[in-house]
């Protein structure tokens, strides 16, 4: 059975930069932070947090734009974070970009439960879309350090197509997991975003989004593997939704085209702390 997700109301993505962001990825250009909740200080963050929990909320992804080296300025809120964990019991995931052991060290310590990392093995995607001068290297130590110092839980985001909708990397940054203890694997598909580098560039081809699907249920057959919200709606993605349902590729579903219960999360909620997501009926 396909489990579906719906991250709101109770489940909602904070940015801690406001709409900032260095790096204004071809793909996003900080778009995709004007449609998270905004905050700019340590003490935003709790007050906004304490809110929410005032209204049910359970959880929360924290993201945010990413500086010019690829790094989510984190450590101004760490003791935030800890506060929130400590005094609101919030779920906590932290999208973050590339991490040093101290930095996966400062996360665990503080609480946070779910790291959700952007997983990258294409110097084109690194330099072209993303401006950043990195490689490969760079995100298997990123996973090294997440997997040896960081929090429990490693959630991998893979975007199919995020080089200008070609698919080629995709299936080699599979196996930059294989050494990891995974709950779930994420992918998320390029979809064009008004006012961005990219708004005119078509998304891939359905038929090669399956194919990553394929090696990944191959490569990783014990873990859970996601599509995550960040996809293209409408049509495509119902076809995409029933091709992957139909060949058994898909365990976790984001916002589905249909489905009669959804867990009040986002996707990247490890099996391990389902029980505490509530559930919703249609």
């Amino acid at each position: 059975m396909v489990k579906a997700y719906m991250p709101l109301p109770l489940f909602p993505a904070i940015s801690i930069t406001g709409e900032w962001c260095g790096l204004k990825c071809k793909y996003c250009g900080g778009e995709l932070l004007k449609g998270m909740l905004r905050v700019n200080t340590p003490h935003e963050l709790y007050s906004l947090c304490r809110r929410l929990k005032e209204n049910g909320v359970i959880g929360c992804l924290i993201s945010g734009g990413f500086n010019k080296n690829g790094i989510l300025p984190i450590k101004p809120f760490i003791q935030a974070i800890r506060d929130i964990k400590r005094n609101l019991e919030f779920i906590i995931s932290i999208h973050v970009g590339f991490a040093g052991r101290d930095y996966a060290k400062i996360l665990r310590d503080c609480g946070v439960d779910i790291v959700d990392l952007n997983i990258i093995n294409s110097i084109r995607v690194f330099r072209d879309v993303m401006g950043l001068n990195a490689n490969s290297s760079i995100m298997e130590e990123t996973i090294k350090n997440l997997r040896d110092y960081g929090p429990p839980y490693i959630a991998p985001h893979i975007m199919i197509g995020a080089d200008y909708g070609k698919v080629y990397w995709e299936i080699e940054a599979i196996d930059l997991l294989k050494d990891i203890d995974l709950d779930t694997l994420i992918f998320v598909v390029f979809s064009p975003i008004h006012g961005t580098d990219m708004e005119y560039v078509s998304s891939p081809n359905i038929i090669d989004v399956v194919k990553v699907f394929q090696q990944a249920r191959r490569k990783l057959s014990n873990i859970e593997i996601g599509l995550g919200c960040a996809r293209p709606r409408g049509s495509y993605s119902v076809k995409l939704e029933k091709k992957l349902i139909q060949n058994r590729l898909v365990d976790r579903v984001v916002i589905p085209s249909r489905a009669s219960e959804y867990l009040m999360s986002c996707c990247s909620i490890p099996k391990e702390l389902e029980d505490r997501i509530p559930r919703k009926h249609l």
